[in-house]
C-alpha cells in the first residue's frame, strides 16, 4: 500500500497499516472505507475492529525512495546544483497514524522508518492531534522495555521522549490535521499548535463550510479540496476563498487540491448544461446556504461533472504553494 502517488501535493503514499474509526462529519463518506472494507474486504472498519498491517515489502519501499533521493541529491550538487526539492511522502491514505486502537509497536516501527530515511519529508496527516504527547510517550516506553541493556533502543527511547516536549523534533516530518467544519477547527486547533514539528499544515478536505480561521497564524501550510464519491457533498467556493485569502493576508503556502465531483460553473468550461439531470446540480444562496434544483439567480452554481472535469482552478488558477522543507521551529 505504497506508490507513487497521483495526489497533485505529494510524490509518494505510503500505508503502514490499513483500518480507521470515523470521528466526525469529515468521515461520513470516507473513501478508504469505501475501498479496504466495502469493495476489497481487506479489513472491516469501526471501533474495535483489528486494524491490518501491510505487508513488508510494502515497508521496504520509502527506503528504496530514500536512496534513490539521497543519489539525485548528491548527483546534482557533484554539479553545482543545490537546493533540489525533497520528495514528500504522505501518510497514511487509508488509516491514521494516530490511531490509539493501532498497536503501539506499529507506530514505533513508523517512527523508526521515519528516522531511517531523512532524505524524504513526511507528511502525517491525523484528524486525532490531540493522541499525539500519548502516542509518542506510549511509544517511547515500549522501546524500553525492547531490552532495557540497549544503548540503541534507549536513544531511541529518549529521542521520542524528547519530541514529545518540543526537543530534537525530526527534521523530516510535517504534522497536520484535517479541518472540515467550524467545530473542528475549535477542537483541532490548540492541538495542532501544541505538537513540536517543523512545519505544521491544514487539510481543508472535504470542505463542508466556511471556517474562520483566526488563531491558525501559526500554521505553515493551508490545503482545500472537495469530496469525490458516492454521496460527495458539494463544497461551498467561498470556503476555499476564505483559506486563499487567510493564507495570503497571513503569507501562507496554500494549496488547493481540486473541486472534488462537484464543479463550479464558469471553472474550468462548466456551464449548467453539464448537469444533465436536476439531481446533479444546485446553488450557494449567500455564500451559505445549499439549494438543490435549478434558480437562474444566484452567481455559486454548482455541478456535478466528476472529479477529473471539475480540476483544480480556483477563480481561474491553480494554487500550488508548499511551505520551505523544514518549515520554522517552534
Amino acid at each position: 500500500m505504497a506508490e507513487n502517488s497521483k495526489i497533485e501535493w505529494t510524490d509518494h503514499t505510503f500505508n503502514p497499516w490499513i483500518g480507521c474509526t470515523k470521528v466526525s462529519p469529515g468521515c461520513a463518506n470516507c473513501y478508504a472505507e469505501t475501498l479496504m472494507d466495502t469493495r476489497y474486504k481487506r479489513v472491516k472498519w469501526g471501533k474495535g475492529q483489528p486494524r491490518v498491517r501491510t505487508s513488508a515489502a510494502n515497508w521496504n519501499l520509502p527506503l528504496k525512495w530514500d536512496r534513490e533521493a539521497a543519489a539525485i541529491r548528491d548527483a546534482l550538487n557533484a554539479g553545482g546544483k543545490f537546493g533540489a526539492s525533497r520528495p514528500r511522502v504522505f501518510c497514511a491514505s487509508l488509516a491514521d497514524w494516530l490511531d490509539d486502537e493501532v498497536p503501539i509497536e506499529w507506530l514505533v516501527d513508523l517512527l523508526d522508518l521515519i528516522r531511517r530515511t531523512p532524505n524524504l519529508d513526511w507528511l502525517l496527516l491525523t484528524k486525532r492531534p490531540e493522541n499525539f504527547e500519548k502516542r509518542i510517550k506510549e511509544a517511547g516506553d515500549y522501546v524500553r522495555c525492547l531490552d532495557r541493556t540497549s544503548i540503541i533502543y534507549a536513544a531511541i527511547a529518549d529521542n521520542l521522549d524528547a519530541w514529545a516536549i518540543g526537543f530534537r523534533i525530526p527534521a523530516n516530518v510535517w504534522i497536520g490535521t484535517t479541518v472540515e467544519d467550524q467545530p473542528r477547527a475549535d477542537e483541532r486547533r490548540n492541538a495542532l499548535r501544541d505538537i513540536p514539528a517543523r512545519v505544521r499544515f491544514v487539510s481543508h478536505e472535504p470542505s463542508l463550510e466556511v471556517v474562520d480561521w483566526t488563531g491558525w497564524e501559526f500554521a505553515d501550510w493551508f490545503t482545500s479540496g472537495g469530496e469525490s464519491g458516492h454521496g460527495a457533498r458539494p463544497s461551498n467556493p467561498a470556503a476555499h476563498r476564505a483559506v486563499r485569502d487567510f493564507c495570503a493576508q497571513h503569507k501562507k503556502a496554500y494549496h488547493f487540491k481540486q473541486w472534488g465531483d462537484w464543479g463550479r460553473r464558469g471553472e474550468n468550461g462548466i456551464t449548467l448544461d453539464d448537469a444533465g439531470r436536476l439531481d446533479r446540480m444546485g446553488f450557494w444562496r449567500d455564500g451559505r446556504e445549499w439549494n438543490t434544483g435549478f434558480t437562474s439567480g444566484g452567481d455559486e452554481h454548482m455541478v456535478r461533472v466528476g472529479k477529473a472535469r471539475a480540476g483544480r482552478l480556483l477563480d481561474g488558477r491553480e494554487h500550488n504553494e508548499f511551505p520551505q522543507p523544514l518549515g520554522k521551529t517552534p
